[in-house]
């Protein structure tokens, strides 16, 4: 098999509870981690309490981005300096707080242990508290807050939440739920936050910069301090002293195994945090908006190669990317071998694609649908089956999803995600645009292309859902009468290609040892 490349084909056709939004720690580090940080770490972009409602309005009232507003993902809202806390994390020791509230938050102390950056506090106990203490007949004493001011309160959030008028901030509050949003104006009397914007009864106008998804997380190396949680699976944030908390590494994972790596010498070794890991997404509860089933697709395939055939043929009968919403095409190059964990030596396109990505990405045509899929040239996609999958599946509206898709053994399906037919939320696709770098310097490009943006959507907070019979590997086109499969992969001849969509079609052709007899 070829990679997959950057350069525009000169053809380019134009057409849970907690589960899953918490970082996952292991049993081993559990007992590291001190009760108070042991809290769960939520995606990033989520909604805050209160505002999740008109921010799914704003977002549902336009639905086609403005062209001169993609792709804009320079400008990242700074609610104030890293030393300070957020809201949720322990203000004890910093006595301050970040930018955000209408009037700013205040550090207010619990205990001399615990304190929390909030807009107002009343002294006593607070609903909900579950920190406290059990006399001797087993009767439950809640703590109570001394509400005690440390330091001085912080300002306010420099930008606008979801719902508000934002013609005098011009930008939208991360905070707040605005991620992935830019202000735009209705009219001179009114504007608002929203992920695009239709012109209509809205003039559209930008004002500002849209505000990307963060990380959310520290990287390998980097600081957590003011996270608490490392982008990396297998990496802990750690304190080393009184001034550096980073993420370094306390397991080595593969495939098959899992190692302890110790905490370097000489750092305080208190274990603030976790990292990162893959966690699954629940179906829509019942009665909930689901996400819709658009698609926009795209391929890349080698000039001079077998790969040209299989894009003609496709083309010809308007099949595979070619009969979904809209889609892309692009030339890549050959790529080298590189080993993948322990297993087969596989080709180590990661270089490769990463470049096809950031063209697809200057593309913006992802915007304009609910999921992205990347379509190699030996596969052949069937876009309805897979819109019928996706719906069975009931993707909660908004969150950053992936699909698993294949039912292999995790070793042979990496995971059980293949490089073949990949299947991205838009929301995944503009947390990665926004972060990609984090993942090319901390991950690297040895793992193939698969594996590299596998490991860096799960290190970005995107969950997956599974879909096991989106296709399994089978090189027979006899395997194309499989009616419950979204897809077919490798088919890496002319006549194999055709034979398998024929099949799908009811077209009945002879096929002996993987090979067709048309």
């Amino acid at each position: 098999m070829f990679a997959r490349s950057l350069v525009p084909s000169q053809d380019i056709e134009q057409r849970p509870e907690d589960e899953g939004l918490r970082a996952l720690t292991s049993s081993d580090d559990a007992e590291q981690i001190p009760k108070k940080s042991r809290r769960h770490w939520y995606m990033i972009g989520a909604v805050a309490v209160g505002v999740g409602a008109a921010a799914a309005l704003v977002r549902s009232a336009h639905v086609t981005p403005k062209k001169d507003t993609m792709g804009n993902a320079e400008m990242v809202t700074t609610l104030a300096e890293a030393a300070c806390s957020g809201v949720g994390a322990n203000c004890a020791s910093t006595k301050c707080c970040k930018a955000g509230g209408a009037n700013g938050f205040q550090c207010y102390a619990k205990n001399e242990f615990w304190a929390e950056c909030k807009e107002t506090c009343e002294p006593g106990v607070h609903p909900g508290e579950k920190e406290g203490t059990y006399d001797a007949g087993g009767k439950f004493t809640p703590a109570k807050w001394s509400c005690d001011e440390l330091g001085i309160r912080g300002p306010p959030d420099p930008c606008s939440a979801p719902g508000e008028d934002c013609r005098q901030k011009k930008c939208c509050s991360a905070a707040a739920g605005g991620s992935g949003m830019t202000c735009f104006e209705k009219d001179t009397t009114w504007a608002s936050c929203a992920a695009d914007c239709t012109p209509g009864d809205w003039s559209c106008r930008a004002l500002g910069n849209r505000t990307p998804y963060a990380a959310g997380c520290g990287w390998a190396g980097k600081s957590c301090a003011d996270t608490h949680l490392c982008c990396n699976v297998g990496f802990s944030c750690v304190v080393k002293d009184a001034t550096w908390t980073a993420c370094t590494q306390t397991k080595k994972k593969s495939t098959w195994i899992t190692q302890n790596v110790p905490i370097p010498a000489g750092w305080d070794g208190t274990i603030v945090g976790g990292g990162r890991d893959e966690y699954k997404i629940g179906p829509a509860a019942a009665g909930a908006k689901v996400m819709g089933t658009s698609l926009y697709c795209f391929m890349a395939f080698l000039p001079d190669s077998y790969e040209v055939g299989l894009h003609d043929v496709a083309k010809e009968n308007k099949a595979s990317i070619f009969a979904c919403d809209s889609y892309d095409v692009f030339h890549s190059w050959k790529s080298v071998k590189a080993g993948w964990d322990t297993g087969e030596a596989t080709l180590s396109n990661t270089d490769v694609f990463i470049n096809v990505w950031d063209n697809m990405l200057n593309s913006g045509k992802f915007l304009t649908a609910d999921w992205t899929v990347k379509v190699d040239a030996d596969a052949v996609l069937m876009p309805d089956r897979l819109k019928a999958h996706i719906a069975a599946l009931r993707p909660p509206v908004g969150m950053p999803i992936y699909l698993k898709n294949n039912a292999m053994d995790p070793g042979l399906g990496n995971n059980g995600f293949l490089g073949a037919i990949e299947v991205f939320s838009k929301q995944a696709v503009e947390i990665y645009r926004d972060n990609k770098e984090g993942c090319h310097v901390s991950l690297g490009i040895n793992a193939g292309e698969d594996g590299y943006f596998k490991g860096c959507m799960d290190a970005l907070g995107v969950g997956f859902m599974v879909d096991a019979q989106l296709f399994n590997p089978d090189r027979s086109p006899g395997a194309c009468n499989l009616g419950q499969r979204a897809g077919f992969h490798p088919l890496k001849t002319v006549n194999n290609w055709k034979c398998c969509l024929d099949i799908t079609k009811g077209i009945k052709h002879n096929v002996v040892y993987g090979e067709c007899q048309m």
